[in-house]
């Protein structure tokens, strides 16, 4: 009998978010093209809370660990390509979506999306 991972893909949510989150955050106090807003802060420290909470209450596997720590970059380059659209002057986006879409793809592997389902 195996047991069913209590966490399920929450660590993966909050993971992403917490990297959005936290590049907005440095973006608005660092860059002056963005505005300051007070919410990116707020929404990261709640991310970073339940992100905790879930940590400490659940058993997480190892392939939803490292699958976080990529969706966390993920988060992080998606605002930086975010804000790169609306900034032109601040650089091209053609390396930050190359690894979007590279990390995206190992992400799926590792959580599982491409292994072929078996038949009952």
């Amino acid at each position: 009998m195996t047991t069913q991972n209590q966490a399920g893909y929450k660590p993966l949510y909050f993971s992403f978010l917490a990297g959005l989150c936290g590049n907005a955050t440095f973006a608005t106090l660092t860059t002056s093209e963005v505005s300051f807003s007070i919410f990116p802060l707020i929404a990261l420290v709640l991310v970073a809370y339940n992100w905790y909470q879930v940590y400490m209450t659940s058993a997480i596997e190892s392939h939803i660990s490292k699958s976080s720590l990529g969706l966390f970059v993920i988060g992080v380059l998606t605002y930086t390509t975010f804000v790169r659209i609306e900034y032109p002057e601040l650089g091209s986006n053609f390396l930050p979506l190359m690894l979007v879409l590279g990390l995206s793809v190992w992400v799926a592997k590792t959580v599982g999306v491409f292994a072929r389902k078996e038949q009952a």
